[in-house]
């Protein structure tokens, strides 16, 4: 077991219980009982571990000292794990944020300790959306539950109704509410084809719907250019869709709307995975010791970490080699993607 963790003053205002479900989230401390090991993973002390494993690994394996340049990976998932369990705006939150602060700093004193040059660049997988019942109460009183008739096999009785089509096995395969959804391949492709017409009716015709599509339409759609902000919810389906693996129908939840009929207080309540910026936009952060630092508010892109990173190494990378774009982190005249040419 161990202790609750203090939550800074800071975090008053998020500190407040919230009912969800058949519980209620906003004021955990952490506390940890010996008969539930598991809960360590949604905790900041998952973090804390993690952050041990990375300075042992850096001594042990001399990392940053043996005349090369060496590159750690560190995960520090406890983050998701809070969100998914307790939401984006409680007690819980604004306590893992601090806690996450002070691994990082753990991990950066650590390797100051031991005289290395090093590079720092923090982000992140994905976003995220609070849990709806805390988002109602302040001022979004769109949020909701995705309604149980969008799970797959509700959508089933209703196309097979619809349609008369059944199948021996389940007739939609698919996560959740969102998303692709796979026809059985029971059927031909005439059948397919009309449990797809029948599951897009059914899903545009639905208010927590915001835009459906068959996966034939985003094959012949063409991929988007430009910056994701200002793509449509077709550009972004396309964006994710793979004619070989997707889906044979996408569909996108409006955006008050949480993909978890039934939430689980302290397990799962709140997710990410929809086209919304909430979700799509993370952090990219790089450092430095004596690093001028600048702020870039136009859009760069995750697949730019790679070539900015190459580029700072001064690793001759051939055109074409990147998704992405060498970012020029020198903040004055000079180009710090020059160094890579």
């Amino acid at each position: 077991g161990a202790p609750a963790i203090e939550a800074p003053a800071w975090c008053a205002s998020a500190d407040h219980a919230v009912s969800v479900g058949k519980g209620a989230v906003g004021t955990f401390r952490f506390a940890l009982t010996a008969d539930k090991p598991d809960m360590l993973r949604i905790s900041p002390r998952m973090d804390a571990a993690t952050v041990d494993l990375a300075n042992r690994l850096v001594d042990e394996m001399q990392l940053g000292n043996a005349g090369r340049t060496d590159i750690i990976s560190v995960s520090l998932t406890a983050t998701d794990y809070v969100g998914h369990a307790t939401g984006t705006e409680g007690a819980e939150m604004c306590i893992q944020m601090a806690e996450l602060d002070k691994n990082l700093g753990r991990l950066f004193d650590h390797l100051d300790a031991a005289g290395i040059d090093y590079l720092v660049v923090l982000s992140a997988d994905h976003g995220g959306l609070d849990t709806p019942e805390r988002s109602d109460e302040q001022a979004f009183p769109r949020a909701v539950r995705a309604d149980k008739s969008l799970m797959p096999a509700e959508l089933a009785k209703a196309v097979s109704a619809k349609t008369g089509i059944s199948t021996k096995g389940p007739l939609l395969i698919a996560d959740g509410p969102f998303g692709d959804f796979y026809v059985s391949r029971e059927l031909d492709a005439a059948q397919r084809a009309q449990v797809v017409r029948a599951l897009l009716a059914i899903a545009r015709a639905h208010p927590q719907v915001a835009a459906a599509f068959s996966g034939e339409e985003l094959a012949n759609t063409p991929l988007p250019a430009g910056n994701p902000q200002d793509w449509t919810l077709k550009d972004r389906a396309r964006a994710s869709f793979d004619p070989t693996r997707s889906g044979d129908a996408v569909i996108l939840l409006d955006r008050a709307v949480t993909p978890i009929p039934e939430p689980i207080p302290g397990a799962y309540i709140a997710t990410h995975g929809s086209a919304f910026d909430y979700d799509r936009r993370v952090p990219i952060l790089f450092w430095r010791k004596n690093m001028l630092g600048f702020e870039q508010p136009q859009p760069v892109e995750t697949v730019d970490i790679a070539p900015t990173l190459a580029a700072i190494l001064g690793l001759k990378v051939r055109e074409g080699q990147f998704d992405g774009r060498c970012l020029d982190l020198d903040a004055e005249a000079g180009n710090s993607c020059d160094r890579g040419q």
